[in-house]
């Protein structure tokens, strides 16, 4: 059996705290921008509440394999920071091909590095329109593969009958046969919205077999992809406050305001970080309203799960905790010195008093 369709390989990045679309767009040259588009009708809440701005990038060719492919790359920029490279390659092969593919794709740098260096450029177009940008951006890959037609022609279950077992080993992107148990594992959360249409999401690559509105599907993964690599790189921020938080509490706060100096500044920035985190958790939420459409909600809500989307978030959240904890520790220890400082001054003043009265320089 063989397949004709495109090969998507999303790359999201976190590139700053916030990037100014409006700012963007006018950085960028006349008609060289575009917002997302959406195929499928849809209430009107079912949206981005910030829809993120694309930017055609061109052609490029890339090495996949043996093979060089060329590949169309887009860029869509998100205004919390998040940028994706998409690269969009066409592929026709036999499903039997499929599992050496993506295994390939799990561990080839080339795609990885043509996203980066696409990326390098683009943010140097848009540097003014970046608030805190990031040094070394965090990288998240997802690949998509998207059928338009199977050859022969063959209804979704009898695909699943015959190639079932080949169709999971892809998934997991492993080129060894999978187990019956597996197979089945990674094929039980599968969606069809109509009856030649299927929809199949692992942790690393998706099959989307749909040859008119796999658009709105692609968007939903590229959101999910961004969810995780914003978690992710918060996840790793949050990890080294806590660090360095703990290191704070293991000292005692001096008396003296200006040694305190340092202590004040790590206090300051704990609550900067804490605000921060908690304002882009809050709009990573927000983003996107999938309420009217329902079978985009159950794509997003299994996909979420298998990129352990909700562990990631609770892990945030409960290093925000813990953040809130010992930040509340940092400023008793702080205010407590301080106090013992006003104290300390009140006593110094006292003495003084005494001493000039009983020197008679009163």
């Amino acid at each position: 059996m063989r397949l004709t369709g495109q090969l998507i390989g999303l790359f999201s990045f976190d590139i700053g705290y916030e990037i100014d679309l409006l700012r963007a767009r006018v950085l960028l040259a006349a008609g060289e921008t575009r917002d997302l588009e959406r195929r499928r009708p849809a209430p009107a809440h079912l949206a981005f509440t910030t829809p993120p701005l694309v930017v055609p990038l061109g052609d490029c060719s890339v090495p996949l394999g043996d093979a060089t492919v060329v590949a169309a790359a887009t860029a869509r920029l998100h205004d919390f920071g998040a940028v994706t490279i998409v690269l969009q390659t066409p592929l026709a092969c036999e499903i039997a091909a499929l599992p050496s593919l993506t295994a390939t794709l799990a561990t080839a740098g080339p795609l990885e590095d043509e996203a980066r260096r696409l990326l390098d450029r683009l943010a140097e177009r848009i540097r003014a329109a970046i608030t805190r940008p990031s040094s070394d951006p965090l990288v998240e890959d997802y690949y998509v593969i998207q059928v338009d037609r199977l050859e022969p022609p063959l209804p979704i279950a009898e695909l699943l009958a015959r190639e079932g077992s080949t169709l999971a080993s892809a998934l997991r992107c492993d080129p060894t046969p999978l187990s019956a148990e597996e197979t089945a594992e990674v094929l039980g959360p599968r969606l069809s919205y109509y009856g030649d249409d299927l929809v199949i999401t692992e942790w690393n690559v998706a099959l989307v077999v749909d040859d008119t509105d796999y658009a709105d599907t692609v968007n939903v993964l590229e959101y999910l992809n961004v969810q995780l690599v914003e978690l992710r790189y918060y996840d790793r921020i949050l990890d080294r406050r806590v660090s360095e938080a703990y290191e704070l509490t293991a000292r005692r706060a001096r008396p003296l305001p200006l040694v305190n100096r340092p202590y004040q500044r790590a206090l300051d920035e704990l609550a900067d970080i804490r605000v921060d985190v908690a304002t882009i958790v809050e709009r990573l939420g927000n983003a996107l309203k999938l309420s009217g459409d329902l079978y985009l909600a159950k794509v997003y809500a299994r996909t979420a799960r298998r990129l352990a989307l909700p562990a990631w978030a609770e892990s945030v959240s409960r290093k925000l905790e813990v953040l809130d904890r010992l930040y509340g520790v940092l400023l008793d220890r702080a205010s407590t010195a301080r106090a013992e400082a006003l104290e300390l001054t009140i006593i110094l003043l006292i003495a003084l008093e005494i001493v000039i009265f009983l020197a008679g320089w009163a």
